[in-house]
């Protein structure tokens, strides 16, 4: 059958503006701009955004899949408040996903991709005893996400980028810093930039576990 053409095309630039909305509501959501609890008013969004408002409920809706929005229709849209049990929910969860994923990516780390996390784990030590909160949120999910890449796993890899953010939003790292013990999760921390110089899987994965602090007996 014949294409068409012009369809075709709106179709493709409604979807393409729907993620350039999707990407910059959850760049202000994870970096504070929107904090937790804040009001999302479609008019105000929309002069934001410059948009109309489809894509910005695509979006929203989108977001409130991955759970970095809340929203009860008539009644309110706004940016998710996490407790600290769900930050601690969330880390576990983290840790099994992240886990699996050290395990697999550190068969096939290149020798660059080992240095560059050595360098980011002694960055965020480093930072870890500064209470530089935006170093860390900035260092600590790459860190692994590296290891999602290299996993050449594509449903592992689709698995992370569907769950990560709205994990890492309930993980807010001020609130972890209170929950852990900083000089253990910086030993673990050390422990897995060991591990992936030499591709020791195993030790990897334990290293990640623990840096997620997932219980290791009952």
């Amino acid at each position: 059958m014949p294409v068409p053409s012009e369809a075709t095309t709106s179709s493709a630039e409604r979807h393409l503006l729907r993620d350039v909305v999707l990407e910059r509501l959850r760049d202000a959501i994870m970096d504070g701009t929107l904090q937790p609890g804040e009001s999302l008013n479609d008019k105000e969004l929309q002069a934001w955004l410059g948009v109309s408002r489809t894509p910005i409920r695509d979006a929203i809706n989108e977001l409130t899949r991955r759970g970095l929005i809340e929203m009860e229709p008539n009644r309110y849209t706004r940016v998710a408040s996490p407790t600290q049990a769900d930050a601690l929910d969330a880390m576990h969860t983290l840790g099994t996903i992240y886990g699996g994923a050290v395990r697999l990516g550190a068969l096939h780390l290149s020798d660059e991709d080992a240095a560059l996390i050595q360098k980011q784990i002694a960055e965020m030590i480093a930072a870890m005893g500064a209470q530089d909160i935006e170093t860390l949120r900035s260092l600590v999910f790459p860190t692994f996400d590296l290891f999602v890449r290299r996993s050449q796993s594509p449903l592992l890899i689709k698995l992370a980028a569907d769950t990560v953010d709205g994990l890492a939003f309930r993980v807010r790292v001020e609130r972890v810093l209170e929950l852990v013990d900083v000089e253990q999760v910086a030993a673990d921390f050390r422990a897995l930039g060991e591990a992936a110089v030499a591709r020791d899987a195993i030790a990897a994965e334990l290293a990640t576990e623990r840096i997620f602090q997932l219980p290791e007996t009952a």
